[in-house]
């Protein structure tokens, strides 16, 4: 792995590790982010490692990953999914309009979901 993609899987562990401590505390709202910043980061390991190009932005991200799995990249298409509703979330939890509210179910969802995409990222770039 690159060391640019190996960078942003370790951003990504960061992220699954202050999720996991996140749920421990109930802050419910930062489980369903940090989850989804995981996801998110490995996404970009994954992109860096297939194109060498590393997106900026959110929907970027969103956009290269699911051209990588358009073109035959091997990736669970449900699981791929979790980028754009993890974004929803995020976006809801940050900006609203309305209050978002996470149940602990939900952010453990959240987090199995992190963990499933990261170990996928993982084998995609190995």
């Amino acid at each position: 792995m690159s060391p640019e993609a190996v960078n942003y899987m370790s951003i990504a562990e960061a992220a699954v590790q202050r999720a996991q401590r996140a749920l421990l505390a109930e802050l419910y709202e930062n489980t369903a982010r940090d989850a989804y910043s995981a996801a998110l980061n490995a996404a970009r390991a994954v992109i860096f490692e297939k194109s060498g190009i590393a997106p900026k932005t959110h929907s970027g991200t969103r956009a290269k990953f699911f051209e990588l799995i358009h073109h035959g990249m091997a990736f669970d298409s449900e699981l791929a999914q979790f980028l754009r509703e993890g974004f929803e979330t995020k976006q809801g939890i940050d900006y609203g309009p309305e209050l978002t509210f996470v149940t602990r179910a939900q952010a453990e969802e959240y987090l199995t979901r992190a963990a499933a995409f990261l170990a996928a990222a993982k084998a995609v770039c190995e």
